[in-house]
Order: C-alpha cells, then structure tokens, then sequence
C-alpha cells in the first residue's frame, strides 16, 4: 500500500503479499489505509516500510500485531530507505512473527475478552516528530550482562466463536532466541521521539485465509489452466457433416483428401459390426411350387415378297 512519500507491505519468504480491497480515509489527525492480505498457517512473516523522499523532520515506525506492540525504529531528518519488523523483541530475546490457526471455544465468559480484538490485524503506525535525549532510568542488571527477566511473554489464549467468525487466524510468536551480548559501557542517556502535531499515517493490515477472502468476494478465485480445459473438451468421436465446413464447400485440391479420410471413417465404422451383419446380401430362395415368370421373345417375321 502506498500513501504520499510512504509504502509499506507484508512479505513471507521476502514476498510482498497481495492486497485485496484497498481503502483510505483521511482525517485531520489520521490518514489510514486499509486492505486484506491471505495468510498461511505456519509461515513467518515481516513487515516492510519505506520512505521514498527526504523529511524536515524524524519519522518513527511502530509495529503491533494482534494488538501486541512491538519496539518502534526511529530514522533522522533526510532519511531515505526501507525499514523491516520480523519479530517481538526486546534487549535480550526475539520471538519471530509467525501465522497459526486460531482456537476458539464457546465459553461465555471469553465473549466480551478485549485482547481479542485485534486478533487479525497487523498495523503499522508512521509518526513524524523530533528526537530529543533523555537521563536512561536504571535497569537491573545480572552478572553475565542480560536483564534480569529477559522472557517475552505474549497472551496466546482461545478467542470466543462469535467474536471472530470471519477469521481463521492469528499470530503466535516463535521460539525465544537469545541476542548477542553487546560489551560496552551503559550511557546515561537515551534518545526519544516526540510527535509533532502532524497527521499519523497508519497501515492495517487484516487477514484471513484466501478461501475466506474468495467466500466473501474480496479476491478472485483462482483461474484453472484455460490450456487443460480445452483438451478436455475433445473426444474420440468423428462427426461427418455436410455443412458450411462438408465436401461440397472444400477447394478441389481437398476433396481428395477429404474422401481418403471418409473411407477410412467407413472401414473403421463397418469394422465395429458384427461379422454376421456385413456380409454381402445373398439370393432370395424360391419356395417350392413358385417360379418366376418368363417373358417370351417374340420375333416379327417381315413380308418382303411383292404382290
């Protein structure tokens, strides 16, 4: 999806996927874009974002998936690039994204849960401000240098039937995966974004399987091979006309052919009788007492004598 000097997409093994029923609206503090991406249960995915021309000022991607919020990339004033976003993270771990079916129950007591509901959507929020710097608060530390609770835990429960009937769905993250210990002295400030008053440009992202989708009539079904169905159409029979395209309307040179090939037609159609049906018509017996009638010659004897 595109949206001024910025685009962005969901890719799966480095694949942009297709978008089915764009649709933007504008607001004087919002400009959202919204379409409908196929998932695949079990594929890991990312999400794309780039920015095509230089700023005046900062510009900060942030990433939520299902309602869960991942750590925002902040770039420069006069940036120009493509940031990407595969994974929960934090100082010490990453979970990558990931596509699963979605397990439902009929338990009541989920029906009005509100973590479910930003079960199906990927969102990704551009926010244009300024960088300032900041005293970092303290962190407890452990003695091999990673944070003393380095566990991502995400709320991955069951979603009531009749909160997501039109999802099948959702994201879970994968296995936690320790990142590099980096070996460097802790600086006592940090860098922040803060937003400027401009309007946020936010992409969302909702998804569901593509038979869903076709159900619904937001993709197209899947074409057949046009090649295939064409070769079905024909069949071993022959049909022998006399039409526009019969003997009658065939150049000379054809009509030769073309009464080769009716020959051999009739061969391969007497062939199929049974024996007993093709013989040749043998002549009719007489029954006793009966003869055929016999026309007699009668000769004409002329007078040639004279009177």
């Amino acid at each position: 999806m595109i949206f001024g000097d910025l685009s962005a997409c969901v890719f799966i093994d480095g694949q942009e996927l297709t978008e089915y029923d764009v649709i933007i609206s504008s607001t004087p503090t919002e400009n959202r874009i919204t379409c409908w991406i196929a998932s695949e249960e079990g594929k890991k995915f990312g999400v794309r974002w780039t920015c095509t021309a230089k700023q005046s000022c900062s510009i900060r991607g942030v990433v939520s998936v299902d309602g869960v919020c991942c750590p925002g990339k902040t770039a420069r004033p006069d940036w120009v690039g493509t940031m990407e976003y595969t994974c929960l993270s934090n100082d010490t771990v990453t979970r990558d994204f990931m596509f699963s079916n979605i397990e439902l129950t009929d338990d009541d007591s989920m029906l009005n849960d509100q973590d479910s509901n930003d079960i199906g959507q990927i969102v990704l929020e551009v926010k244009t401000g300024k960088r300032k710097k900041e005293k970092r608060k303290k962190e407890k530390v452990v003695k091999h240098g990673k944070l003393q609770n380095p566990t991502l835990h995400v709320r991955e429960g069951k979603v009531h039937e009749r909160s997501k009937k039109a999802y099948a769905h959702r994201v879970v993250f994968g296995e936690e995966v320790l990142r590099p210990v980096r070996h460097h002295a802790r600086a006592t400030s940090h860098t922040v974004f803060e937003p400027d008053n401009r309007p946020t440009t936010v992409f969302v992202f909702k998804y569901t399987r593509l038979d869903i989708l076709q159900a619904k009539d937001i993709a197209p079904l899947t074409l057949k091979n046009p090649t295939q169905d064409v070769a079905n159409d024909y069949s071993d029979e022959i049909e022998i006309t006399d039409g526009p395209n019969g003997p009658s309307s065939l150049p000379l040179e054809d009509v030769k052919p073309r009464i080769q090939e009716l020959e051999l037609e009739l061969q391969r159609l007497r062939a199929r009788l049974p024996s007993s049906e093709d013989r040749k018509p043998s002549r009719v017996k007489l029954e006793c007492g009966v003869s055929l009638p016999q026309h007699a010659a009668t000769i004409e004897v002329l007078d040639l004598t004279e009177d």
